[in-house]
């Protein structure tokens, strides 16, 4: 079965997704960082889905979450990196001026 789904549409499924998935927030001297979530309280022990840096405005987000996502959502993988950038701009009110994964 094919379903044809409008640009808007996908946009919404796609910040939908952002907006819902599950991680463990710390702020952290100068920096915000999300773990996957972890069912531990020890963070050191959990990895790193994003982490922001308030002194550089760099953006870290891990390589498998950006290809997963990318894969999933994107017609072209490369195109989910700006996504997420622009989402987590949005939802944490900070600017980013580089992305790393």
């Amino acid at each position: 079965m094919k379903v044809i789904v409008t640009e808007n549409k996908l946009r919404d499924i796609q910040l939908n997704y952002l907006n819902t998935m599950k991680y463990d927030y710390a702020d952290v001297d100068n920096f915000i960082i999300l773990y996957y979530p972890d069912n531990a309280d020890d963070y050191e022990l959990s990895d790193v889905m994003m982490e922001y840096d308030f002194e550089d405005f760099r953006l870290y987000i891990d390589s498998n979450f950006v290809k997963d996502f990318g894969l999933t959502y994107f017609p072209n993988e490369d195109d989910a990196q700006p996504f997420i950038r622009d989402w987590f701009e949005d939802k944490f009110g900070v600017k980013v001026k580089y992305v790393e994964s």
